[in-house]
């Protein structure tokens, strides 16, 4: 697409422009037309790195009313997702990975980015008229059990097969230098901000473990690099749009990455879950997950999976952490969830022992 093509704001989204994107994915037949648009905010206070508006379309044919438009950010986080690389993942992602793997996604009517990465739009279906997960709410265990099931058929389907393949060349491994930062660098000032917050009794050894984060990272981000696949990365509950039979189909993949798939088991239920739902039943999930991929002649023991997920719930300790550093900028809602975050990742730490998991590591 050339610049003056490329629409950088919501008010370059043009009824002409949607007309030809529409007609491209086969949404909208080659004599339809989009001849009125009005965009709509959405998820507004709850992502930082994009704008997303639902477009409200009128139109000539039998295309869809409603679409999804996702654009980058006009605030001074542009640089912090251009570093981390969340639009090229995200876009790579809707373009090469979603057309041929195994996990519900909306439609992609168009997914498209600059080669400086400033610039990009995603054109998706609207999911509006399913159920969307509430993170601060969390998810039910047999949502949680269902979407272990999803997770594994999408894991399996890359399973040991990441390398020298042209669909997932935009994704690095999670013990890359870039990954390596986005998990270490706010955690110091995070716990600072967090710890005279905090409204449950900190577990035993977690200062120490934050006092040598430096120090530790490397080497637990190694021990979950293999055996290596595509990875969400932030499955967040609030990205789950449910059917009424429960399953869910996934939206945002801006942390996708190559590594151990039990990352998503992990974070899904040591974050996604609150602690009085997940009950103590964590092995019960893991074990789910690990019999899902023996299903597809998968071989993963059960003790490597323990071990890694274990080391996957110490890692996502820094998720919450590094957010809470925008604390005074947050509304009490954001205030809330993360105090249920850091909670809930502080709980999983201590009731899997986590911590044990680090001897050895070398």
């Amino acid at each position: 697409m050339s610049t003056a093509q490329w629409p950088r704001a919501i008010d370059d989204i043009t009824a002409p422009w949607l007309t030809a994107k529409l007609r491209e994915s086969g949404a909208l037949s080659p004599t339809d037309d989009v001849v009125d648009v009005r965009p709509e905010p959405i998820g507004e206070g709850v992502g930082f790195l994009s704008h997303l508006f639902r477009l409200h379309l009128t139109q000539s044919g039998n295309g869809p009313s409603t679409v999804v438009v996702k654009l980058p950010t006009s605030t001074d986080y542009l640089q912090l997702a251009m570093a981390i690389g969340a639009y090229k993942r995200e876009i790579a992602f809707y373009a090469d990975v979603a057309p041929s793997c195994p996990l519900r996604t909306p439609a992609v009517h168009a997914a498209e980015i600059n080669s400086e990465e400033t610039e990009f739009v995603l054109l998706i279906e609207d999911l509006g008229h399913l159920e969307n997960g509430d993170h601060l709410a969390g998810i039910p265990y047999d949502r949680a059990r269902a979407m272990i099931d999803q997770l594994a058929m999408f894991h399996g389907w890359a399973w040991n097969r990441t390398t020298d393949r042209p669909d997932l060349a935009a994704f690095e491994p999670i013990d890359s230098p870039r990954n390596a930062a986005i998990y270490g660098l706010g955690i110091a000032a995070g716990w600072e901000t967090y710890r005279p917050k905090a409204r449950v009794p900190i577990p035993a050894g977690v200062p120490e473990l934050i006092a040598n984060w430096s120090e530790m990272l490397p080497t637990m981000l190694t021990a979950l690099a293999e055996p290596a696949t595509v990875v969400n990365g932030d499955l967040r509950v609030d990205n789950l749009f449910f059917d009424a039979d429960g399953s869910a189909t996934i939206v945002d993949f801006q942390m996708t990455l190559l590594g151990a798939g039990i990352w998503d088991v992990a974070y899904l239920v040591g974050q996604g879950m609150t602690i009085e739902e997940r009950g103590g039943r964590e092995r019960e999930l893991v074990r789910r997950y690990v019999d899902d991929l023996n299903d597809l002649g998968i071989a993963y023991p059960f003790t490597q999976a323990w071990r890694q997920f274990q080391l996957s719930a110490i890692v996502q300790l820094t998720m919450p952490l590094t957010a809470g550093t925008s604390w005074d900028q947050l509304n009490d809602r954001a205030h809330e969830l993360l105090h249920a975050l850091n909670e809930r990742a502080l709980a999983i730490i201590a009731d899997t022992d986590a911590l044990s998991a680090l001897a050895g590591l070398s």
